[in-house]
């Protein structure tokens, strides 16, 4: 995943978890900001 403020690819999430049986959740922090990235099962 790309830090939206710099472009920088970061490869290892903060933590992850399981929103739902077909969507899992991995946050990120970078460049002092945390998002997050939603990805289907």
């Amino acid at each position: 995943m790309k830090c939206p403020n710099c472009g920088t690819e970061v490869t290892t999430p903060k933590k992850e978890w399981d929103l739902s049986p077909k969507v899992h959740v991995n946050l990120y922090e970078h460049c002092g900001k945390t998002f997050r990235e939603y990805v289907s099962k």
